[in-house]
């Protein structure tokens, strides 16, 4: 049997591998997609800073709405593993971000049964906020074309899963909420609340495409390629046999810009704006528990709800 101090040991060596992994595999990824630019004429220097600040701004806000789902919980701990488990996305598998990022919350002090239901909720509330972008700047803005206009309205009906009640049935229908889980999913004000913030993550993402687009045809209308932006990576979000929604993401934005921006250059504006979220995310990674809201909370740990004290 193995001892507590056997078990830390342990622990610690998983979690730096769980990073030396995901670091590698973010320069990786990183390569490729500079690769995938072949000729292509990326945006200038500065749109490309713009657009990473921006970026930033963004996903420096995506901690907020994860601990809107653990009940207000932060600390340093709590921020810096939110951050170093987006790793996990570029390590081949589709399960390492959520390993990381639920494993990290736990050793931050939150029990696992809200760590793990938080995350189901969250891979409902980052779309359902994307969609909100999308379909609001579409509806309200210009430069789409009408029928994409109206096809953008359908990204609101995932707004009807921020229901707690429906939300619940659809998570534990695609095998996301085991059973005995259901009580820990979090209250209806803090899924709202996490959408709401969520919307600013979202809504700084399809900014800095847009922004980068702009450099490279100044006729981009800012609020029509955000709209684009989000409603791609919607749809690219819920293409689950397409890996972090290459190709789908690209084949949206050339049916909703195409008719105005030329293939190629939404194309250069896609493959910067990965280069840039890369970047975003290894910055906040470095500087994240230097965040104002770092270690400043109402509670350290979430009070424990039902199903984390049950007998399993």
């Amino acid at each position: 049997m193995i001892g507590p101090q056997a078990r830390a040991r342990l622990g610690k060596a998983l979690r730096v591998l769980f990073g030396l992994a995901g670091a590698a595999f973010l320069v990786v990824a990183f390569l490729q997609t500079w690769d995938r630019s072949g000729g292509a004429v990326l945006p200038s220097w500065p749109r490309f800073a713009g657009a990473v600040l921006i970026a930033t701004a963004g996903h420096a806000v995506a901690f907020v709405a994860w601990s809107a789902l653990l009940g207000g919980a932060r600390s340093r701990r709590l921020v810096t593993g939110f951050y170093v488990a987006q790793l996990g996305k570029y390590v081949p598998g589709a399960i390492w971000q959520a390993v990381g990022q639920v494993g990290y919350t736990v050793r931050a002090g939150v029990p696992a049964g809200t760590a793990a239901a938080a995350f189901a909720v969250a891979a409902v509330t980052q779309p359902a906020a994307a969609g909100t972008v999308g379909a609001t700047l579409a509806v309200t803005g210009s430069g789409l074309p009408p029928p994409v206009r109206v096809a953008a309205l359908g990204a609101l009906g995932l707004c009807a899963l921020l229901n707690r009640r429906w939300m619940t049935r659809a998570l534990a229908l695609v095998g996301r909420l085991r059973p005995g889980m259901t009580a820990t999913v979090p209250p209806q004000a803090d899924i709202l609340r996490a959408w709401r913030w969520t919307i600013l993550t979202a809504a700084a993402s399809g900014l800095a495409f847009a922004v980068l687009l702009g450099g490279l045809d100044p006729r981009t209308s800012l609020p029509a390629a955000t709209a684009a932006f989000c409603l791609a990576w919607t749809v690219g979000y819920l293409a689950l046999p397409f890996p972090a929604g290459i190709g789908v993401r690209e084949a949206v934005l050339i049916a909703t810009l195409g008719g105005t921006v030329a293939v190629p250059q939404l194309i250069a504006a896609s493959v910067a704006v990965r280069l840039v979220l890369m970047v975003a995310e290894v910055t906040l990674i470095a500087a994240g528990r230097w965040l104002p809201w770092a270690g400043r909370a109402s509670a350290a740990t979430p009070p424990a709800r039902p199903a984390d004290t049950a007998p399993r």
